[in-house]
């Protein structure tokens, strides 16, 4: 291994960088830093994951391990599409390009092209790790500068003497082994061990984990003929006190989700592991025809309800560990806006720019990151966090006003500020949107209630306050209902 060395030049060693975590960020991070030895060897990568290698399991195989279906949208596209031949010959057989999305209120349906969102694919993030992981063994397998340590687990970050402690995930009696770094890349999740590091070490890092407030089930089923083919479906309030989602999947299929709040249960039926009952309830409240409510029914009675966290940091790198953080380990988030990975392959992105500007000067290269990410990665959050309401009359209204300002802007574009989530489908930044959605007063109202709801959740669960509701606790949320329903006409306004 060669000594730490954050400026390089032709006359220096090779350096040291240990990617953790071989999701999304960390596999295209790989790719980028491998790349860039296409020139001139400067870097040896060493990229180390708890999991197997899905670039050499089957579909089948894949299916056997824990996914979900994701949007994958401009922000995600772009950033694998600046690597010749990552998309086209990987990519893009994996997914179902989006032609049309639709919002379901009770039973009538609004329709919007997707040439209005920008392009988009629904994918299976296990798909994606895949096609990823199989680029990076086609192309760098054989390489001497490439290293792979899969079925391996991060037991210690060592930042004094640049080293990380690991040992085989699956047998605890095995060895375990130090891996010396010069850059350290944590990509490894919401429960980051790198992370870890940040905070034994920098006493004004800032770092909140928690959940989202939710739980939710998601089943895959024949796509009803009602469902149009290609078309994203959202369903507010589609069940009983439950948000859903459905989203097309290849071999004519739709992957179903619903989803309650914490503070507001789903009915009993849903609860039950009874498949008949859950069938029955399925097909009297869900405003879609199935082809098979038993086999819904048993796909929702057969596994437990997913939760999910979310990370907010207020810097993601440390001159003094070499260490940067990227996707989930920075910025967990809700799955409501479909942004998560997304913004993972725009940090691995954005790396490669900035050691491109900065001429692999790590020690210019690694603040830099923090200045351009640290806010897109905040924005995604808080974002899938408050853009739409834990209440359902708020929510039914924003949608309302969404749509509104949709059809408005393109009859009066001049006029009519764009829907700040069209402009993030379309692939304007994170940072961006949320700015345009606090010019509105939409995130303020929502964040009011989102906040309060999950405060006194809290409170009563806890047993903090066990006394009855006043009137105030009814009227002050219809308040930052109200306040957040200003029409904004157009930004140069303010």
């Amino acid at each position: 291994m060669c000594q730490p060395s954050n400026s390089l030049n032709s006359n220096e060693r090779k350096t040291e960088v240990v990617i953790v975590g071989a999701g999304p960020a960390g596999l295209l991070s790989a790719i980028n830093i491998l790349r860039r030895n296409l020139n001139h060897v400067k870097y040896n990568v060493t990229l180390i994951d708890t999991s197997s290698d899905y670039g050499v399991l089957t579909a089948e195989e894949l299916k056997r391990y824990r996914s979900w279906m994701i949007g994958l949208s401009v922000h995600g596209l772009t950033s694998i599409k600046k690597v010749p031949g990552l998309y086209e010959d990987y990519v893009s057989e994996v997914g179902v390009a989006l032609k049309s999305n639709c919002i379901h209120m009770g039973s009538k349906e609004i329709h919007v092209s997707a040439d209005d969102f920008g392009e988009g694919y629904i994918v299976d993030r296990n798909f994606i790790c895949a096609a990823l992981a199989r680029y990076l063994n086609d192309n760098f397998l054989s390489d001497e500068c490439f290293q792979s340590m899969y079925d391996t687990n991060v037991l210690y970050v060592d930042g004094e003497n640049k080293r990380l402690l690991t040992r085989n995930s699956g047998d605890k009696t095995s060895k375990e082994i130090y891996v010396d770094y010069d850059l350290l890349i944590g990509c490894d999740g919401v429960r980051s061990c790198v992370r870890g590091a940040f905070v034994k070490t920098h006493r004004d890092f800032e770092c909140d984990v928690g959940d989202i407030f939710s739980k939710f089930k998601a089943v895959h089923v024949t796509r009803p003929k009602s469902v149009k083919e290609s078309s994203l479906h959202l369903f507010p309030n589609g069940l009983p006190n439950m948000n859903g989602i459905g989203l097309p999947e290849t071999g004519n299929k739709l992957n179903i989700s619903f989803g309650y709040y914490l503070n507001n249960p789903c009915q009993e039926a849903l609860l039950s592991n009874d498949v008949e009952v859950v069938a029955d309830y399925i097909k009297k409240n869900l405003k879609l025809e199935l082809d098979d409510y038993n086999d819904f029914a048993k796909q929702w009675v057969d596994q437990k309800w997913s939760t999910t966290g979310q990370v907010h940091c207020n810097f993601y790198h440390s001159l003094e560990l070499n260490t940067l953080l990227m996707g989930d380990a920075a910025h967990a988030t809700s799955p409501s806006i479909g942004m998560g990975m997304n913004t993972a392959l725009a940090d691995a992105a954005a790396l490669d720019e900035l050691m491109n500007q900065y001429k692999d000067d790590l020690d210019k290269v690694l603040p830099a990151f923090s200045e351009e990410r640290v806010k897109e990665g905040n924005s995604l959050t808080y974002l899938a966090f408050y853009a739409y309401s834990m209440t359902v009359s708020q929510n039914i209204w924003m949608q309302v006003r969404q749509m509104t300002r949709f059809f408005f802007h393109k009859s009066f574009p001049s006029l009519v500020m764009e829907e700040p989530l069209q402009l993030m489908a379309k692939g304007k930044k994170l940072s961006e949107v949320y700015d345009a959605m606090m010019q509105l007063g939409r995130l303020q109202a929502v964040r009011a209630v989102n906040d309060g709801i999950r405060l006194k959740y809290f409170e009563r669960t806890t047993g903090m306050v066990t006394h009855k509701k006043s009137w105030l606790t009814t009227y002050i949320p219809w308040i930052s209902i109200v306040g957040g329903c200003s029409f904004v006409i157009h930004k140069s306004f303010y």
